[in-house]
C-alpha cells in the first residue's frame, strides 16, 4: 500500500529526464529502492500508511532492509545501521518483556533475526566484513553468532581489537579489508597518537620508516605526500622512494623530474634516472654537483666522469641506432659525438659518431676547429662513398616504386570492387591458398638506413616489389597450382613418372605467410611498399646535405650527379602518381556516366578506401631553392 500511495507523487524524481522526458533505466532499480524505502520510512515516523493503517515503529523493517540489500551497489552499511539503530532503540524503549537484558541489544531476537533476514539476500561473510569496516566489532560479532563462521577465530580477534589503541584497530582492519588508502591514514594518525603519549626520542622516525614501508609496499606515494605535507623532511623521503618506484618500472623520464622535484633534490637517483632514459644533458648538468665516485672509483674525479662519459656515449649511439626514426637516430648518434668531445676530449671519436649521423658538415667544423686534416678527409670520404651509394638506391626506388604503384591501382579496384558486393563492412578476410598464393609477407621493409661497414652513413633501404609481385604477375596474376599443372600425368607421361613426395609444411614463425592475390593482405604490402620507396624528410634532408656538401669540397661532379639523379627519382615518382590518378579519375568518370545512363545514383555506389588519401600524397619534393640555383649553372 505505502508502494502504491508514494507512486502518484512520481515526476522527475522517479527517473524522468526533465530535458529528454525519458525514463533513465540505468538507474531504475536504485530510484524505485530508495522511493520505496521513503515512503515506507515517512509511514513508521506517521505511525499510519496511506489507507488510514496504524503501524508501529519497525513494522516495515524488513521491506526497508531488502531495499538497501537490493540497490547496486547494495547499501549494506545503510542497512546494518538500522538493524542497530534498530534495536538499541527497542532496547531503551523497555520493550524488553521475556528478553535477558544484561546482554547486548545486538543479540537479543529481533535484532538477529534482522541479521539472519539481511544475510539472506547478502551472505554472512559480506557482511561480516562490512560491520568490520564500520569499525563497530559489537555489530560484527552479532553478524558472526548464526553464521558458520569459527568462534574460536573470530571472538579472540574481534576482542584483540577492542583492546587496542583505535586508530590501530582500525588499521588493522583496514589492512584485512585491503582498504590501504585508509589503512595508511590510520597508521599515521597511530604515529601522531604515539607521539602524543611517548617521551622516547625517534619515535617519530621509526614510526615514519614503518609508514613508509606501506606506502611503497601498495604505491601510495601520492597520499603520503599529502598526509606528511607539512613535514618536508619526511616528505621529501616519500619523493626519492616514488623515484626509486618509478625507476624499477622503467620510468626514467618519469623519475628524472621526481628526483629533481625533491627538496634537496636527489642527485644520485636523478643521475641514475637520467641515464636510463638517455638524458645525458641532464646526467652531465647534474654529474658536477655529485660527490659520489664514478666508474671504478679510481684517479680524479675529472678522470672518473670521463670514464662514465665513454660508457655513456656508447650507450646513446647504441639506443640512437635502434630508433626507428631517422631523425631522432641522427640526434641520438650527434648526442654520443657531442660528449666524447665535451667529457672525453676524444675528437676522433665524436667525428666518427658525425659521419654516422651523416653530418658531414658539423665533421669537417669540429676537425678544423682542432686542426685535424686527416679527419677532414675522413668527413669527405664517407660523404662520397654515401652519394656513390644514393646513386644505386634512387634506380632501386624508381624501378620498385612504379612497379608496385601500377598494382596498387589494380588492387584497389579489386577491394572497392569486393567493398561495392559485400558492403562497407570494412576489413575482408581470404582463405589462405598455398597453391594459388604468388605472394610473400616477407616484402615490407621501412624506410631505415643501411649502414655501411666504412665509416660513412647510411642509406636509405629500398623494399624489394619483387618479393610481392612474381615477375609475371605484373598485370597478369596465375593462380595456378600444383594439383592444375599435374592434372595431366600419367604413367605415359615422363612428366608424371614420379609420384612427388608431399613437403610438409613448416610451422612457426620461420613459415612465410602467403598473401592471396587482391587480398586485403597484398593491398597493405602494396601501401607500405609505395611508402617505404618514397623519400621521407630525414632522408631528404641527408641527401640535400650531402650534395652540398660535395659540392663545397670539391666534389662538384659527383654532387651534379647525385643531384640529377634525385630529381630523375622525383619526376618518375610523381609522374607514376599522377599517371595513376588520372586513370583512376577516369574510371570514375566513366562509372558516374554508366550510372546516369542506367539511371542509378552514382553517388551510393562510391567507394573510398582507407589508405587512398595516404598513398595519394606520397611524392618527392624538389631539392632547396639554393641548390637549384646552384646546378643551374653546371
Amino acid at each position: 500500500e505505502g508502494t502504491g500511495g508514494g507512486g502518484g507523487g512520481g515526476g522527475d524524481d522517479d527517473g524522468n529526464d526533465e530535458k529528454t522526458n525519458k525514463f533513465d533505466f540505468t538507474t531504475k532499480v536504485n530510484r524505485v529502492c530508495a522511493k520505496v524505502r521513503e515512503v515506507m520510512t515517512q509511514a513508521e515516523l506517521e505511525g499510519v500508511t496511506t489507507t488510514g493503517q496504524i503501524i508501529s515503529s519497525g513494522h516495515f523493517l524488513f521491506p526497508i532492509l531488502s531495499t538497501f540489500a537490493k540497490e547496486s551497489p547494495p547499501k549494506l552499511e545503510e542497512a546494518l545501521t538500522m538493524i542497530k539503530n534498530s534495536a538499541f532503540d527497542q532496547f531503551a524503549s523497555g520493550d524488553t518483556a521475556g528478553m535477558n537484558t544484561k546482554r547486548s541489544p545486538l543479540l537479543l531476537e529481533k535484532a538477529q533475526n534482522s541479521i539472519q533476514y539481511l544475510a539472506f539476500l547478502a551472505n554472512y561473510e559480506l557482511l561480516f566484513d562490512t560491520a568490520l569496516g564500520m569499525y563497530d566489532f559489537d555489530l560484527a560479532k552479532a553478524v558472526a553468532r548464526n553464521s558458520q563462521m569459527d568462534p574460536k577465530v573470530y571472538l579472540p580477534m574481534l576482542k584483540r581489537w577492542r583492546n587496542l589503541p583505535d586508530a590501530e584497530a582500525k588499521y588493522e582492519v583496514d589492512v584485512r579489508l585491503k582498504r590501504h588508502d585508509s589503512a595508511l591514514k590510520n597508521l599515521v594518525q597511530l604515529g601522531k597518537d604515539e607521539t602524543e603519549s611517548s617521551e622516547v626520542a625517534g619515535s617519530d622516525d621509526a614510526h615514519f620508516e614503518k609508514c613508509l614501508s606501506f606506502i611503497n609496499e601498495h604505491k601510495l606515494h601520492k597520499l603520503g605526500l599529502e598526509l606528511y605535507e607539512r613535514h618536508a623532511h619526511y616528505k621529501r623521503k616519500i619523493m626519492v622512494a616514488l623515484g626509486e618506484q618509478l625507476l624499477s618500472e622503467q620510468k626514467g623520464d618519469v623519475a628524472l623530474t621526481v628526483f629533481l622535484a625533491a627538496n634537496p633534490s636527489d642527485i644520485n637517483g636523478a643521475k641514475r634516472a637520467a641515464r636510463m632514459c638517455g638524458d645525458w644533458k641532464s646526467y652531465f648538468a647534474y654529474a658536477a654537483e655529485d660527490d659520489r665516485d664514478e666508474g671504478s672509483g679510481h684517479g680524479t674525479k675529472e678522470s672518473r666522469i670521463r670514464a662514465v662519459a665513454e660508457s655513456i656515449a656508447e650507450e646513446v649511439c647504441f639506443k640512437g641506432e635502434m630508433k626507428g626514426d631517422m631523425q631522432k637516430k641522427r640526434e641520438s648518434i650527434a648526442g654520443a659525438a657531442r660528449i666524447y668531445l665535451d667529457y672525453c676530449g676524444d675528437v676522433a671519436s665524436a667525428v666518427d659518431m658525425l659521419i654516422k649521423a651523416e653530418m658531414w658538415s658539423e665533421g669537417r667544423r669540429v676537425s678544423r676547429l682542432h686542426s685535424r686534416e686527416d679527419l677532414v678527409k675522413m668527413c669527405v670520404d664517407a660523404a662520397v662513398s654515401y652519394g656513390q651509394k644514393c646513386l644505386g638506391d634512387f634506380e632501386d626506388r624508381i624501378s620498385e616504386f612504379t612497379k608496385a604503384n601500377e598494382r596498387y591501382g589494380e588492387v584497389l579496384e579489386i577491394r572497392k570492387d569486393a567493398k561495392r558486393e559485400e558492403g562497407d563492412t570494412g576489413a575482408f578476410d581470404f582463405h589462405q591458398d598455398d597453391g594459388g598464393s604468388v605472394f610473400s609477407m616477407a616484402s615490407n621493409a621501412s624506410n631505415t638506413s643501411l649502414q655501411s661497414n666504412m665509416s660513412a652513413g647510411s642509406v636509405g633501404s629500398v623494399t624489394s616489389v619483387s618479393s610481392v609481385i612474381s615477375a609475371g604477375a605484373v598485370s597478369t596474376f596465375s593462380i595456378t597450382s600444383d594439383v592444375d599443372v599435374n592434372k595431366h600425368k600419367s604413367k605415359f607421361n615422363k612428366l608424371g613418372g614420379k609420384k612427388k613426395k608431399k613437403r610438409p609444411k613448416k610451422k612457426g614463425p620461420a613459415a612465410k605467410r602467403r598473401i592471396q592475390p587482391g587480398s586485403e593482405e597484398e593491398l597493405k604490402s602494396l601501401v607500405m611498399t609505395l611508402k617505404s620507396n618514397c623519400i621521407d624528410e630525414a632522408y631528404y634532408d641527408i641527401i640535400a646535405e650531402t650534395i652540398e656538401f660535395l659540392a663545397q669540397v670539391g666534389r662538384v661532379s659527383l654532387a651534379s650527379q647525385l643531384f640529377d639523379s634525385y630529381n630523375q627519382m622525383r619526376v618518375a615518382i610523381n609522374d607514376s602518381q599522377q599517371n595513376r590518378l588520372s586513370k583512376a579519375k577516369a574510371k570514375e568518370e566513366d562509372a558516374k556516366k554508366k550510372a546516369l545512363k542506367e539511371g542509378h545514383d552514382h553517388d551510393n555506389t562510391f567507394v573510398k578506401i582507407d589508405c587512398e588519401d595516404e598513398v595519394d600524397a606520397l611524392c618527392c619534393k624538389m631539392m632547396p631553392d639554393a641548390l637549384e640555383q646552384v646546378f643551374s649553372f653546371f
